[in-house]
Formats: C-alpha cells, structure tokens, sequence
C-alpha cells in the first residue's frame, strides 16, 4: 500500500517555520491513537491484538520472534511497547504479551508438557550494554556469536519467572535503571535501545518411546531509542552524544534491514 502524507506545519516545537513539505512511503497499516474520542481511535489492546497475539502463537510454535518499534523521539514507541503497567487498559504490548504467555501455559492441559521461561533485559546505551537487571554489573557486556545459535550477550543475567508477576516486577526494576533525559521534544525520553528477551522453553515426553524433546524458542520485544535532530531537541554536551550514537545506530539497523529486503527480493 502505497500512501502520500501531506504535513503542513506551521513551526516546529523550537517555534521555527518551515515550509510545507510532502512525503511518500509504503506502510502496512496506519494506527490512531492520539484522541479517545475520534472514530478512528486504536487502543493499547487492540494493537496488541493484531501485532502481538500471532507472534506469541509462533512462539508456542517454536520460532523465534521479534517485534521492536523505530520512530523519532516523542513518537510513543515506550509507550506503544510498555505503557503504564499500573493500567490494564494503558499497558503495552510487552506486559500484555507475557500476560497472555502465563494464561496459555496455566490453561496447558496436555500433562506430557512442561513449561520453563526466563527473561533477560539489557540496555544498548551509546553502544555499550548494560545488563538492566544487574545494573550493578557494569556497563560494557560483550556481544559474541555461538554457531548455533546466533548472536548472544556475554554474562548477561537471565532470570527464571514462574508468573506475569515475576516479570512485571522485574520489568519495573529494569525500567527503574534505563536511561532517560528531557529534551525540547520528549520531557522522558529514552537515551538507550532496550531490549527485553523471553525464552520459552517446552519439553515433551513421550509415554511410548519414553523420549524427551525440547522446543525451545526466543521472544525479543525491542524498544529502540528515537531518531532526532539536535536543532529540534535542543541537546548540548552530554544528550548530543547520545543523540549521535543513537542516530548512528538507527541508520546501522536501517542498512541491515534493507540488505535483508534486497536478499529476500532476489530469490
């Protein structure tokens, strides 16, 4: 689908005009959730609904999975992926997700199946991870490659949940050590990626050939820091930065991801 966006703003939040530009871009879906009240209104729910709900079932699955949100900076990627945990109605695709993991392994009826899931939560903070449930930990945690499988964070701490509980009060102590700062567009805004990982474990018995097998998939909700401009957010010293590690890093996923187009376009 195919769309033209006409933004015809007068000043922008610094209070500097500028002209009346026209943008193109494909999309998939456009979601409103600004105004409660318009008929168009999208909630927190719903978008889980469609984005959420099927790639927990691919989880149960086996596969791995990974949602993240990408935007510019006070665009509602937290809140979008978070939300406000203390609000059943404001909670975000993470704490819904993981809710929804707990009821389908406690409504599991199938008694040759045992469930295990662990959680990790670390931080990409100008291009050093910090391990967000041992903040104490230091700030420099290595990324390596096993051969089998992929991609993984050296001594990062992986902690073993037994209910939606255990993950919400580990979600409000990681959310406790992220980095946030204010700047002219974001009086909260994130000056780091984060990552929240769920690994699902599922073991099966078979009575007849008295055989265990392990399904094991990785569920990564990624919720990255937001592309910005310095003349906009007004950052100095510090929060300039930051800004430029998370821009460097925004264009390094965006190349990535447009490689990974190009391979699958070619076959």
């Amino acid at each position: 689908m195919k769309s033209t966006y006409a933004k015809a703003l007068q000043k922008t939040i610094n209070g500097r005009e500028i002209n009346k530009e026209t943008h193109s871009f494909n999309f998939d879906h456009s979601y409103w959730s600004y105004n409660k009240n318009d008929q168009h209104f999208i909630s927190q729910k719903q978008v889980y609904q469609e984005l959420g709900v099927e790639m927990l079932a691919h989880a149960f699955e086996g596969y791995n999975v990974c949602i993240f949100a990408y935007g510019q900076t006070g665009s509602g990627k937290s809140y979008t992926m978070m939300g406000k945990s203390n609000d059943p109605d404001e909670m975000g695709i993470i704490p819904r997700l993981c809710n929804d993991l707990f009821e389908r392994i406690d409504n599991n009826n199938d008694k040759h199946v045992q469930y295990s899931v662990e959680v990790s939560y670390m931080e990409i903070y100008c291009e050093r991870v910090k391990d967000l449930l041992n903040p104490n930990s230091g700030g420099n945690l290595r990324v390596r490659e096993h051969p089998l499988l992929g991609p993984y964070v050296d001594d990062l701490t992986k902690m073993a949940v037994c209910s939606y509980y255990d993950i919400c009060n580990l979600m409000d102590e990681g959310n406790k050590a992220r980095t946030v700062a204010a700047t002219n567009m974001n009086s909260t805004s994130s000056r780091s990626h984060a990552v929240f990982t769920i690994v699902l474990t599922q073991k099966r018995h078979c009575p007849d050939t008295k055989l265990d097998t392990e399904k094991v998939s990785k569920v990564s909700l990624v919720d990255l820091a937001g592309s910005e401009r310095a003349n906009s957010t007004g950052a100095e010293g510090q929060r300039l930065k930051e800004g430029a590690n998370i821009n460097k890093s925004l264009t390094t996923l965006g190349l990535v991801i447009s490689k990974l187009a190009e391979e699958v376009s070619k076959e």
